[in-house]
């Protein structure tokens, strides 16, 4: 009798369900990203992105067109998500075949986690399926994004992009 108040466990269920990898909430963090236009990128034969013509002035004030290889991070249906090392606000990013300009200065976020599998932080994309407090479920093996067994950063506000990870 002493004991009958002790017997019963508060608990709930949850009905919800989602498939996708889990991971903890303080590995997401939010990134700026430029957009570029799909249609100012070249691309081979298969429809992969192969780079972009950036305009630039040299010293002497001459017009130079270099070819840029930038990592692509996600794609909407009409702009790439790029880093924003390899450009600034104000450049120019050509058309292929053709004189039209693109000037760089849309910014979007992303939301993802730093992967760590080559040794320094790269930010992957995430789509959050499920959260609470502790952990999100995550879509996993998307374009772009984590695949399973990936080892990712658990602290995102304890590193940078690109900095070396000591094993």
């Amino acid at each position: 009798v002493q004991f009958a108040s002790d017997r019963y466990v508060t608990f709930a269920v949850d009905t919800e369900k989602a498939d996708g990898l889990k991971i903890p909430v303080t590995a997401v963090t939010e990134k700026e990203f430029y957009l570029i236009p799909k249609e100012y990128a070249a691309t081979d034969e298969k429809g992969n992105v192969e780079y972009f013509m950036r305009e630039t002035q040299d010293e002497s004030g001459a017009v130079v067109t270099e070819k840029l290889t930038i990592p692509i991070y996600s794609e909407s249906d009409t702009d790439y998500y790029v880093d924003t090392y390899s450009l600034r606000v104000g450049d120019n990013i050509c058309k292929p075949d053709s004189v039209d300009k693109y000037p760089i200065s849309k910014v979007g976020t992303l939301i993802g986690v730093y992967n760590i599998n080559k040794g320094f932080a790269d930010f992957k994309e995430i789509t959050i399926l499920y959260s609470n407090d502790e952990y999100s479920i995550v879509k996993s093996n998307t374009n772009y994004g984590l695949l399973e067994y990936d080892y990712i950063v658990l602290d995102a506000e304890s590193i940078n992009e690109d900095d070396f990870i000591n094993e």
